[in-house]
Order: C-alpha cells, then sequence, then structure tokens
C-alpha cells in the first residue's frame, strides 16, 4: 500500500474510532422485545410457522386468540 493510502486509512479509521466513542448508544444490541404479545401473525411477519401446544393432552392448534405459554415455532421453510 502506498504512503498516502495507508495515511487516508489511518485517518478514516481514526474518525470512525472517534465517532462510535462520542455515540456509543447508536451500536448497543438489545434483545428483541416482543410488544404485540404472540400473535401468530407477528410471528408469520418473521417467517415463523407457529403452533400453541398448551393443550392438557399435548396437542397444538395453529391459531389462537389470547396469550400462548407454550409456542412451538419453525422457519416457514422446513414445514
Amino acid at each position: 500500500m502506498d504512503a498516502p493510502k495507508q495515511l487516508l486509512a489511518s485517518v478514516l479509521l481514526l474518525l470512525i474510532v472517534f465517532d462510535i466513542s462520542h455515540y456509543p448508544g447508536a451500536i448497543d444490541a438489545r434483545p428483541l422485545a416482543l410488544q404485540r404479545g404472540n400473535s401468530k401473525s407477528f410471528f408469520a411477519s418473521l417467517g415463523l410457522e407457529c403452533k400453541c401446544c398448551d393443550d392438557a393432552r399435548g396437542e397444538c392448534r395453529s391459531s389462537w386468540d389470547s396469550y400462548c405459554p407454550k409456542l412451538k415455532c419453525h422457519p416457514w421453510k422446513s414445514h
């Protein structure tokens, strides 16, 4: 690498590090909070097919109206 290219790369790297150090919240990672509950349409928007398996006999259903404590989800392509 030429000296001017190395200098330019070094300056750009320093600018990036300086920028990140002043705005650390811009790169934070957080767990996804499910604001919409556990509706079937929400999981479908993520590419998942889910079934609610809270039946006493262990049977699963593909539709539910309220909160489901035992969801089994798979990517839609795996079905």
